[in-house]
């Protein structure tokens, strides 16, 4: 049985693990033998602490996380050269304690680190890349060693082209997605009330807050608001909850492993432009409504959202009770609740998958 190792990280926010976990699911389903592994931790207190920084700096310091990523933007060599001296020992007895026949990573930091590893340990494994970045990924993706690197979009191809890599080295799979959303057999249609998920609206404790305040505001309409891993959020919610301050059509919902239904189940979701919720909503045939986004990091994933007709976006919450209103009082969402479900994206765990098979 083939073996493929999976490197991706835990506490960086859920699109990795989520991402890793559907590729393993179909590389499992092929008959391959596969391990995830969080490389972080084999770096020591530096990758630790850098995993658990993420949360926190996103959240509450967002202008030293920008500052992070834009170094690592300008100067991606520092960054990768820095994980391969730390990393290096540890992920060499990870690799011959699992022996794989291929290396897959989603996850930037381990591209170039990775694969300079492969060469000068002469380990000859195939190293693949899987790209989780809808738009304009950020420069620490890009290595020209890598056998493959698998891309979601044709767009971002082209870019790779530009900058010099092998046609035959860079492969759009679509996004790897987990196989549990449910693709509609027609598009939603509008009915009342108009259900409305909440998730990750932003990295904001207060800006979450108003956003609900004036999304509660809209008359005929069901909200249900997913924390997710944000507890001080959903202890937030709760005491407004107790203390009557909100609706009785809001629903709290803490971290939930049943996405795929609240999905299925809404005509809109209000989310910050992470790439996995916006695929996962756009197979649902959920209309998006982008709140917000991680500077540096998802700063352009928005574009896709509105060049494609599945959305709009509103990171202001005072504005977002009107363009709820305009979406949801005329014919805009409908048409785009059709658009969405003439909109296609490719399975890109699938395809990484069935490309292993064939060549490894």
């Amino acid at each position: 049985m083939k073996k493929v190792l999976i490197l991706t990280s835990i506490k960086t926010g859920s699109g990795h693990r989520s991402s890793s976990n559907a590729i393993e699911k179909k590389l499992k389903d092929k008959g391959f033998e596969t391990k995830q592994l969080d490389v972080f931790p084999l770096m020591g207190r530096m990758g630790n602490l850098m995993e658990n920084s993420y949360i926190p700096l996103t959240t509450k310091s967002p202008l030293v996380y920008y500052f992070c990523q834009r170094v690592s933007e300008f100067f991606p060599w520092f960054i990768h050269t820095q994980m391969y001296y730390r990393v290096r020992k540890n992920l060499l007895k990870e690799i011959e304690e699992f022996k794989p026949d291929l290396i897959i990573s989603v996850q930037c930091m381990f591209t170039k680190s990775i694969s300079y590893l492969i060469r000068k340990y002469a380990l000859n494994i195939p190293f693949y890349i899987g790209v989780i970045d809808l738009v304009d990924p950020p420069s620490v993706w890009r290595d020209k060693k890598a056998d493959i690197s698998f891309v979601p979009t044709e767009a971002i191809r082209k870019d790779y082209l530009r900058r010099g890599f092998d046609a035959d080295k860079v492969m759009v799979a679509g996004f790897p997605v987990r196989d549990d959303i449910n693709i509609p057999k027609r598009p939603k249609t509008v009915t009342y009330p108009i259900r409305i998920l909440m998730v990750n609206t932003s990295t904001n404790l207060n800006k979450n807050l108003k956003f609900l305040s004036e999304v509660m505001r809209l008359d005929n309409v069901s909200i249900d608001f997913v924390c997710g891993l944000d507890e001080p959020l959903h202890k937030a919610l709760l005491n407004l909850q107790e203390e009557g301050k909100l609706k009785d059509n809001v629903t709290i919902h803490g971290y939930v492993d049943n996405m795929n239904d609240y999905l299925n189940n809404a005509h809109i979701v209000l989310t910050k432009a992470g790439p996995n919720v916006i695929v996962e909503a756009i197979r649902s045939c959920t209309v998006i409504v982008v709140t917000g986004h991680i500077h540096g990091q998802e700063d352009n994933n928005y574009r896709y959202v509105v060049d494609h007709g599945c959305g709009i976006k509103c990171e202001d919450p005072a504005k977002i009770y009107d363009a709820l209103h305009e979406l949801i009082t005329t014919s805009r969402l409908q048409e785009c609740l059709d658009s969405i479900y003439r909109h296609e994206i490719n399975d890109g765990a699938e395809f990484i998958a069935e490309y292993a098979r064939k060549h490894i």
